[in-house]
């Protein structure tokens, strides 16, 4: 049987409280000195010199390295080892980037992962840097640029989505360090409820959704169960957002941080388009882009609802947990909710 290690919906909402804390001092916790001692045992190279990321989305410390005899830097991504269990997900991140890589995308490509902790008391991935430039930082096309992005990443996703894979949810840890990728739930309806109760008991705690509407959501669900459940099962990435894309003066370079990624209906990684943030509107020539390679899948309309307001509710439970919620993101969760009442 797959393991249960992580048996939460998403990770970034449904981590431990102390862990989510322990983020704020992660560069302060980790011994910079150990870096040449990581890179001498793993790929038996000199370390010349290493800096830290200025991005502070990570929950992991980024720091890029450069090795005696080489030009290019490379990515160190490593946590502080204070969760008890190792990151498993770096495995399985690890062996999904090879597949994607191939497909013949481009993508982030993981020389080493470590989550053995027999040499250092954390878990590490060793990079090459995905070259091009982050979006939400450096784009400064047009929108008619914006778009071309937005189409060419459709194109992307659909040929992703032609890797199937056995069960659903999450990957088990246990089977990514055999090799092998499989989901933890039976089928996908599992999967979708997994924390759900939880996430709108805390809505509800929070008053953001009314004691009512606890039941509504939760009948709404389990009422599409055989819809849901008739999907094959496919890589989503699960977190298509700008921040994880690269692009040049040609578009999409590549797509990477695949530590989010399921076993699911292909429409989840779609649907949950309208709830990234982006320069310009996305959806439009995102769909249009993925339908010039594979057709939308069956009852599209209908399950991007049910998806859209399964990815809203864990958003806004993220929110209130990292005390970040704004009224854009209170608002677009009342138009995921409409389709409740």
């Amino acid at each position: 049987m797959p393991s249960t290690s992580y048996d939460i919906y998403y990770a970034v909402a449904h981590r431990p409280e102390q862990e989510i804390k322990s983020f704020v001092s992660r560069y302060a916790d980790f011994d910079e000195s150990l870096i040449p001692h990581i890179f001498k045992q793993a790929l038996g190279k000199k370390v010349v010199s290493h800096r830290r990321s200025k991005s502070g989305g990570s929950s992991h410390v980024v720091y890029f390295v450069r090795l005696d005899g080489h030009k290019e830097e490379l990515v160190l991504r490593a946590n502080t080892g204070i969760n008890p269990e190792p990151e498993g997900v770096m495995e399985v991140e690890r062996l999904i980037t090879k597949q994607i890589a191939d497909l013949g995308l481009t993508t982030n490509e993981i020389l080493y992962t470590d989550i053995s902790r027999q040499h250092f008391p954390f878990d590490f991935q060793i990079q090459k840097k995905l070259r091009g430039q982050d979006p939400e930082i450096s784009f400064t096309g047009t929108q008619k640029d914006y778009d071309r992005l937005s189409y060419q990443l459709g194109e992307y996703v659909a040929k992703y989505h032609s890797l199937e894979y056995p069960l659903f949810g999450r990957f088990d840890l246990c089977s990514a360090q055999k090799g092998q990728l499989q989901g933890t739930k039976i089928n996908f309806f599992a999967y979708l409820e997994t924390c759900l109760a939880d996430d709108l008991q805390k809505l509800v705690d929070f008053e953001v959704i009314k004691a009512g509407d606890f039941e509504k959501v939760l009948v709404y669900f389990a009422d599409r169960r055989e819809l849901i459940n008739s999907a094959k099962g496919v890589l989503n990435h699960h977190d298509l957002a700008d921040h994880n894309l690269m692009f040049d003066e040609q578009g999409l370079v590549g797509v990477f941080d695949w530590e989010a990624a399921v076993v699911g209906d292909p429409v989840l990684d779609l649907a949950s388009c309208p709830t990234w943030r982006t320069l310009y509107p996305r959806e439009e020539e995102l769909l249009a882009g993925y339908q010039s390679v594979r057709p939308l899948p069956g009852s599209f309309e209908e399950k991007k609802n049910v998806y859209f307001l399964r990815t809203m509710i864990w958003k806004m439970v993220y929110a209130i947990r990292m005390n970040i919620l704004t009224p854009e993101r209170k608002a677009r969760f009342e138009l995921a909710l409409k389709v409740v009442n």
